[in-house]
């Protein structure tokens, strides 16, 4: 299958190889489900400046940001802006979506041309309506995901500073580490 978003950018925005059904949310899908999944996304181009959604507005969008840079943004009380974050491409935002109807937290603004890939609420329920079994995978991948950040949460609740560096140096070993056979 030729990726949609290589036709789209035409070679004028640098890419990730991270395509939408590869992320978290939607691992272990099967070949099937997966090419549903591409097939029914959205893709937009944005240029510099232009906003992919704003501070209040409803949350009824999610994105893959597969080309560019977009900065994350909160207009606070007294007016003042704060940068919250710098999101590249393979980053996903927008996955309030997936939570009760509400209203986007911060404002997406794209610092350089970008290209999104991604789901308006409304397609995304007729997709899982059409493609079930994406619903059920979401909704395991999102326990495990909780199962995990309790876990973590867990770790933070340990006074013990050399408890804590012990379970974080854990964690990290068992998400990104490799089984060695090697001896001292």
């Amino acid at each position: 299958m030729v990726c949609r978003c290589e036709q789209l950018a035409g070679g004028n925005i640098e890419l990730s190889p991270i395509c939408i059904s590869r992320l978290w949310i939607f691992q272990n899908l099967d070949a099937k489900d997966r090419e549903g999944l591409c097939q029914e996304t959205c893709l937009r181009t944005l240029t510099t400046g232009q906003a992919l959604f704003l501070q209040g507005e409803p949350t009824d969008d999610m994105f893959l940001i597969k080309g560019g840079r977009v900065k994350l943004s909160k207009v606070l009380e007294d007016g003042s802006e704060l940068t919250l974050d710098i999101r590249k491409a393979g980053d996903f935002v927008g996955e309030n979506m997936f939570s009760d109807e509400g209203d986007y937290p911060v404002s997406a603004y794209c610092l350089e041309n970008t290209l999104t890939c991604g789901f308006s609420r409304c397609q995304f329920e007729q997709l899982v309506l059409r493609h079930p079994k994406i619903g059920l995978q979401i909704i395991k991948n999102f326990s495990e995901r909780i199962a995990w950040l309790t876990q973590r949460v867990g770790s933070l609740a340990v006074t013990n500073i050399e408890d804590r560096l012990y379970r974080v140096l854990t964690s990290v070993a068992q998400e990104h580490g490799t089984i060695s056979f090697r001896g001292p």
